[in-house]
């Protein structure tokens, strides 16, 4: 027997083994198949289909579980290798990300939780020693049971979805890199390989670049990282937006560009082309230029009419003045207060009805007769009523008007400006009232000095004539009666004097007040102490002080000139009976504020002469005797008056002719401590 004879007898026999072999297999197979179906139960049957089922689907393999030894081994199909797989190594192969769900999944169908059940995981299929090949499995899983009814294999149809899920990842790759060609179509696009040259690029692109043939060697053998418009990373390109100025002197290019740039990686991130895509934006730009001189300088203009409108405003509103314009049709009169906003609007009649003067009709005249010449009708001043003003009160106006024509030169109304000049107004009048205030104050002045003057002279002539008799008097009674009257004079002497740089530093710097923490129960001791020494008898001082301590904070040397006062004008007008000086803590009710005002009241009682109720607010104000008989300049109470109400009190008196008189005032005081 020949070679050649010999091959073909042992290549046929090898194929009649291998065959014969997988006849066998089949059959194993199907007498495998077919014991177990007659061990188990009922169930077993839907095990029995789904594994015919998995033997005619495409790339499916089967393998089972057996429970006893926990081993794989391969039902149809070399998953896994030839002697099964220990189910402690095949726990070993599975991704750690997936190795909890796993380990759940068999557990469920080991107890037989469930019948059936499905998993996706990923599972090494790299049995020998290096890197993992991870592959994504899909395990649907039955429960096989022997015949005392007991799980005893777990029967795994496996699809292996590595190639499919890299294929699906592949067409969802390519579609988006179409799908980006395809959106951006209008538009200049090349690609490029990785390593920056031109592959191919679209008409738009060739047109933009000015390409001077098809394949224009310019920019195919022109490196894209090597223009450093692009400001591209050669060694980490990346997706970005960029407008860029291309400037070409050898094509006498020079556009604006709006450029995407688009890296294509492989599944293992590797870079693979670049796509650019480029829009022209050249005339967009210059457009757009133009676009900004026209509205800056619009801008300009229309601030430069509103810098106008708003000074014509300003100056409108911080002189009074309104422009107004009347229509001969309409017979309307129109005010406003800049060039756009309308503040009133009425009849001509309604307008004339507002003066309040008789010359209604001449002035509605001089604002709707027509005039022959185009001039200037001239001013009027009036009073009016609830023109622009609406308070029911009188208001002055001056009102200037001039002719307004329309395009024919027919005059269709007047138009001008009005002025409120009630200010100015009572200016005048309040000017008048002061010139008047000033001749009366130049005739108290003359009074106060011819006061002043008879006022300091008899205590200064009690002084010098008593200091010089009391030279030549021997007898010490009559010498401490000449030295009381001296002491009295001069004290009056220094209450004068007091009296009238007070009033004095009053008119020039205005009354200062040095509040300070004190105990005025202690104070007001000391003022009595010192005012008892003015009342002689018959009339009794009496002093009623109420506290032991009482901390509060007031300017207590002003008080104390307020009491004084007091006092000093009761010694003048009692020659009989009792002064009564004391105070008190109350509280007062404010009812705008709504609460409660600690305040200090103080006062001062006689018995004297009395005061005329129509006297009793006139004996407060400047140079006011009502017993010219009586010395004194007038000034006291004028001065506690005027402390008392910078203190923000309250200063008043009541009295009766015959009987006497109580002056009072009260302050509000801070009072930290008070001590009965």
């Amino acid at each position: 027997m020949d070679t050649t004879t010999y091959s073909s007898t042992m290549l046929f026999s090898s194929l009649v083994m291998i065959i014969f072999f997988i006849i066998i297999v089949v059959v194993a197979v199907y007498y495998i198949a077919k014991k177990r179906v007659a061990k188990v139960t009922a169930q077993a049957m839907k095990a029995h289909d789904t594994m015919q089922q998995a033997l005619t689907l495409n790339d499916r393999r089967i393998v089972a579980l057996d429970l006893s030894s926990d081993t794989f081994y391969n039902v149809y199909g070399h998953q896994l290798p030839a002697d099964g797989l220990p189910l402690s190594m095949a726990t070993s192969m599975v991704h750690p990300d997936d190795l909890e769900n796993f380990a759940a999944f068999i557990e469920r169908l080991r107890k037989g939780e469930k019948q059936e059940d499905t998993l996706r995981y990923r599972f090494n299929v790299n049995y020998q020693d290096g890197e993992p090949i991870w592959n994504l499995v899909c395990n649907h899983a039955i429960i096989e049971h022997n015949s005392e009814g007991q799980p005893s294999h777990i029967i795994f149809t496996m699809a292996n979805e590595t190639e499919e899920k890299h294929t699906r990842q592949l067409e969802d790759a390519m579609a988006d890199k179409y799908r980006l060609i395809f959106e951006d179509s209008i538009i200049g696009i090349s690609f490029y390989n990785a390593d920056g040259y031109l592959i191919d690029c679209n008409k738009m692109m060739r047109d933009i670049c000015q390409f001077e043939s098809r394949y224009d060697p310019l920019y195919y053998e022109s490196c894209i990282f090597d223009f450093a418009q692009f400001n591209i990373n050669r060694n980490h390109v990346e997706e970005s937006w960029l407008c860029i100025n291309l400037e070409m002197t050898k094509r006498q290019l020079n556009k604006y560009l709006e450029v995407r740039v688009h890296p294509i990686n492989d599944n293992k991130g590797k870079l693979k082309y670049i796509a650019m895509a480029v829009r022209d934006v050249t005339e967009e730009r210059n457009l757009y230029l133009q676009s900004r001189l026209n509205n800056k300088q619009i801008q300009k203009a229309n601030d430069e009419i509103r810098r106008y409108e708003e000074q014509l405003r300003y100056l409108l509103e911080n002189s009074k003045m309104h422009v107004w314009h009347s229509s001969f049709d309409s017979e309307e009169i129109e005010f406003l207060s800049d060039l756009h906003h309308p503040v009133a609007k009425m009849t001509l009649d309604e307008f004339s009805k507002t003066l309040q003067t008789d010359e209604n009709e001449m002035a509605k005249r001089r604002l709707t007769m027509k005039v022959e010449e185009k001039t200037d009708v001239g001013i009027i001043t009036r009073p009016f009523k609830n023109l622009l003003v609406k308070d029911d009160k009188v208001h002055w106006y001056d009102i200037n008007s001039i002719p307004s024509y329309n395009d024919k030169g027919e005059q269709t109304g007047y138009f001008g400006l009005i002025r409120d000049i009630t200010r100015l107004i009572d200016e005048q009048e309040q000017l008048k009232r002061e010139t008047e205030r000033a001749n009366d104050s130049d005739r108290m002045k003359s009074v106060f000095l011819a006061n002043m003057t008879h006022e300091i002279r008899t205590p200064l002539n009690a002084i010098v004539g008593f200091s010089d008799l009391l030279q030549a008097v021997e007898g010490a009674e009559e010498k401490r009666e000449m030295m009381r009257i001296i002491r009295n004079n001069c004290d009056m002497l220094l209450r004068l004097i007091n009296d009238f740089l007070a009033i004095s530093s009053i008119e020039s710097n205005g009354l200062t007040m040095s509040p300070q923490e004190v105990d005025f129960a202690r104070e007001f001791d000391d003022f009595c102490e010192s005012l008892a020494q003015r009342v002689t008898e018959p009339v009794k001082f009496i002093k009623e002080n109420p506290y032991a301590t009482l901390l509060t904070t007031l300017d207590k040397d002003r008080i104390g000139q307020v009491i004084t006062n007091f006092v000093t004008n009761a010694v003048k007008y009692t020659q009989q009976g009792h002064i009564r000086v004391g105070y008190k803590v109350e509280e007062k009710s404010l009812s705008t504020l709504n609460s409660q005002l600690s305040t200090l009241f103080v006062y001062c009682e006689d018995t004297g002469s009395g005061i005329p109720k129509e006297a009793h607010e006139r004996i407060f104000e400047r140079f006011v005797k009502l017993n010219d008989y009586v010395q004194g300049t007038g000034l006291g109470l004028s001065i506690s008056k005027a402390i008392v109400e910078a203190c923000g009190g309250q200063i008043g008196v009541e009295s009766e002719v015959g009987k006497g008189s109580t002056f009072w005032f009260w302050i509000p005081c801070d009072i930290k401590e008070v001590k009965p």
